[in-house]
């Protein structure tokens, strides 16, 4: 079996990000768009995913913000969430049910539940985002399960563990996660070299391609190429299979 999901993430995020969408949209290879309710322009991304009949998202986020709800009060980085997700886990699902209500208020579906920088990958945070999904009859989440995850990087090698303990706790409890996750590697950066060294490994399972394309370089000089890349006849081919 071979399944590929291509998944815009950040959708509302910022101008540029929904802009790229439409484009991507437009060319049909996009499956999924991963809404921010802490972006001021998620109103419109979600819009857009649905007038172009393409499954929405939550891109749940505890470290950007702004946060929706006063209490919420988050650190930044992955290395201190590591250290208080176990004391910050009730706020971090009130703050994610508040995200989740906010999209849902625009008339969108949310079939899937994701997280900005994967911090969902977190054991606390597992059971905050199974509860959620459970909670809303989602049974889509991602599990950061990375084929490129670059050994050399600490970061890459703890959250593809964690991803992994995410995946069989899913599949336990009859939620559907896909075999793999790529993009991590290459955030904002992905091109077709990239792709191409995964071409045998899609050929089998289920894969989710995590990509970040913009106008022009929201937080990435990547991203513009990105679109290029999305919307060429190339990646459309190579998303089926014809390479």
């Amino acid at each position: 079996m071979r399944e590929l999901t291509v998944t815009i993430d950040d959708g509302g995020m910022h101008p540029d990000v929904n802009a790229a969408i439409q484009k991507c949209i437009e060319a049909g290879n996009v499956n999924r768009i991963s809404i921010m309710a802490t972006g001021s322009s998620y109103a419109e991304a979600s819009m857009m995913a649905m007038m172009g009949g393409v499954r929405v998202a939550a891109h749940l986020d505890c470290c950007q913000g702004p946060f929706l709800l006063k209490e919420s009060d988050f650190p930044e980085s992955f290395s201190t969430w590591m250290k208080s997700a176990d004391s910050l886990a009730e706020s971090v699902k009130n703050e994610w049910a508040a995200q989740i209500e906010t999209i849902l208020s625009t008339g969108g579906v949310v079939t899937a539940l994701d997280s900005h920088r994967h911090l969902h990958n977190l054991p606390a945070l597992q059971e905050v985002i199974i509860s959620l999904a459970k909670e809303y009859g989602i049974r889509t989440i991602r599990s950061a399960v990375l084929p490129d995850k670059y050994m050399r990087f600490p970061a890459g090698i703890k959250l593809n563990s964690l991803g992994c303990e995410l995946k069989e706790k899913l599949e336990s409890q009859g939620l559907v996660t896909t075999d793999r996750m790529l993009g991590f590697g290459k955030a904002g950066k992905i091109n077709s070299k990239y792709l191409n060294k995964f071409t045998s490994l899609c050929s089998d399972g289920t894969t989710e391609i995590v990509m970040h394309p913009a106008t022009g370089n929201v937080w990435s000089s990547g991203q513009p190429g990105e679109l290029e890349l999305i919307t060429s006849e190339w990646f459309g081919d190579w998303c089926r299979g014809k390479n």
